[in-house]
Order: structure tokens, then C-alpha cells, then sequence
């Protein structure tokens, strides 16, 4: 009798409490339990934030690495993995019911609060407007946009190429199908403006986007572990068959010729190449970069 209670015990803790899947571990119950997968849904409608695709073997050291997500999401998650250990050990004690939604509200003020008094002591400084920068003597400037639309997984990228004088070589708007996430987006659209930029003989690239996580994820050794890790690969190889590359990031009102490009993609027509004559829409973003009207 006594074997067999405790055969019970060993198998009651073995099972996750809130779905009953065999060999409860942390990766279960933070991001694929019930209780998690309803959280993070939340999290997700209340803040944004959207959990990277993660291996149970190597999502701590991945998460830490800021290599797969933002430093605010990187935060975000943590939080938010504490929270639903906690509330699993609070339920297997069967001292509070766990609400989703109250946890990810309150861990997204935590967490804006935070990132508030982290951006006050290293930023005191107010970020001015910031405008398209005209690339070094000798090499063009690739500045690639990506649009992503979570419902229908459609999404597009553009691409704009200018020289040292600002003057638009080329550009090209394309559509993609079946797009996972806002991330792989961006890097389809980082690649695709390489591949334009090799195809029309440039040497001297410099490739400049507006989303810091892909910026750091290239500029990293560990990009075979993320999300975008062909992507990476790919646009890693293409920068090599170069003379010269650069790259760097820009906030999205330098980026505005790209992002106007992007928008000109079409499933009608997937791929649009503009060389010598080019959208009014587009043109005259282009010029408004190049020559900014500065405020007194």
C-alpha cells in the first residue's frame, strides 16, 4: 500500500497541473501549459509583445543573449516566465486563482517603468528629428523597409538605392507570402535589397534598416540560433561578395523613402523595379530626405 501511494505521489508531480502533459519542466510551463499559452495571448493583445520561437534546450541562454528580441521584450519575458512559475506554485498550493490578464498588465507597468528610469538616466537628452544621411564618397546607400500583416501572414519589403549626391539609382518594391513574423520580414527585405544591389553591379554598399533587433542579430555570431537563421546566413554571405559594406541602423523617419517603398508592393504584381524613372510618391519622399527643411 505504502509502495503504491507513493507511486501516486511521484506520477501526480510528473504531470503539469494544468494541463496534465507527462514531465512538467520549466519550458512546458512557461511558454506551452495552458496557463501560458493563454498569458502570453494576453500579453501580446495588452503590450505587443510577441514570444520569438524558442528551443527548449537553449531559450534562456538565447533570451539573454538579446539576440532573438529587444531588450524591453527580453525583460517583458523574464517577468513574465516568473509570474507563471509563480502562479503555478501558487495554485499547486491552492492559495490564489492566477488571472492572465492582471498579471500581464502588471507586469508591463513594471516594466515601463523600468525602461523609463533606465531611458531618463541615459537619455536626458531629447532625440532630435532625425533625416536620411548621405552615404561616403565612392559608395551607395541601401536603405530597406519591411510591412507585415499578422492576420493573412502577407507581407512586403522595399528597397531604395542612392548615391553619394542623393540621387536615386534604384529601387524595387516585392510582396511576400506566408510571412511568420514582423522580424523575418524586415530580414527578407535587408536580403532581397542585397541581392538588388549585387544584380546592378554596386561595390561599395552600405545597407542601413530601421529595426534595431535585426541590426544586432547581424552584426552577432549567434544569428544561427534566432528565428532568422537562413536569413541570416544569406544576407552574412551576400555582404562578403562586396568590396566594401557597412551597416547601420536608422530610426524610421531617415528611413521613409524605404518604408514608402514597401507600400508600393502588390500580390497583382509581386516584384516592382524602378531605374530610371520612379513613382512621384516615392521621388518626392527621396528629395524631402535629402534636402530636410530645418525648423528655426
Amino acid at each position: 500500500m505504502k509502495g503504491e501511494l507513493r507511486r501516486r505521489h511521484i506520477a501526480c508531480e510528473d504531470h503539469c497541473e494544468g494541463c496534465g502533459e507527462e514531465g512538467e519542466g520549466l519550458f512546458h510551463i512557461a511558454f506551452k501549459c495552458t496557463f501560458a499559452v493563454g498569458f502570453w495571448q494576453k500579453v501580446k493583445e495588452i503590450i505587443g509583445c510577441k514570444v520569438p520561437a524558442l528551443h527548449p534546450a537553449t531559450w534562456t541562454r538565447d533570451l539573454l543573449s538579446g539576440d532573438v528580441c529587444s531588450e524591453r521584450d527580453v525583460a517583458l519575458i523574464v517577468c513574465g516566465v516568473w509570474s507563471l512559475w509563480s502562479g503555478r506554485n501558487a495554485r499547486c498550493h491552492g492559495k490564489i486563482k492566477w488571472n492572465a490578464i492582471a498579471a500581464a498588465k502588471h507586469i508591463a507597468a513594471m516594466i515601463e517603468d523600468l525602461m523609463g528610469m533606465h531611458i531618463s538616466e541615459e537619455r536626458k537628452p531629447a532625440r532630435g528629428r532625425c533625416h536620411w544621411q548621405k552615404p561616403d564618397a565612392g559608395w551607395c546607400k541601401v536603405n530597406t523597409d519591411a510591412s507585415f500583416q499578422e492576420m493573412s501572414t502577407l507581407g512586403s519589403g522595399g528597397v531604395v538605392i542612392r548615391d553619394e549626391g542623393g540621387r536615386m539609382l534604384a529601387a524595387m518594391a516585392k510582396s511576400y507570402r506566408h510571412v511568420p513574423d514582423a522580424l523575418t520580414a524586415e530580414a527578407m527585405a535587408a536580403r532581397d535589397g542585397l541581392v538588388f544591389a549585387g544584380a546592378h553591379g554596386f561595390e561599395k554598399v552600405h545597407l542601413e534598416v530601421d529595426n534595431l533587433t535585426l541590426v544586432n542579430l547581424l552584426q552577432s555570431d549567434r544569428g544561427d540560433l534566432s528565428i532568422v537563421s537562413s536569413l541570416w546566413q544569406e544576407i552574412r554571405e551576400l555582404s562578403r561578395s562586396f568590396v566594401c559594406f557597412k551597416l547601420s541602423f536608422v530610426f524610421r523617419e531617415g528611413n521613409e523613402a524605404a518604408h514608402v517603398c514597401a507600400g508600393l508592393a502588390s500580390l497583382s504584381n509581386p516584384v516592382e523595379v524602378w531605374l530610371h524613372s520612379f513613382p512621384q510618391c516615392l521621388a518626392s519622399v527621396a528629395e524631402s530626405d535629402c534636402n530636410p527643411v530645418i525648423s528655426e
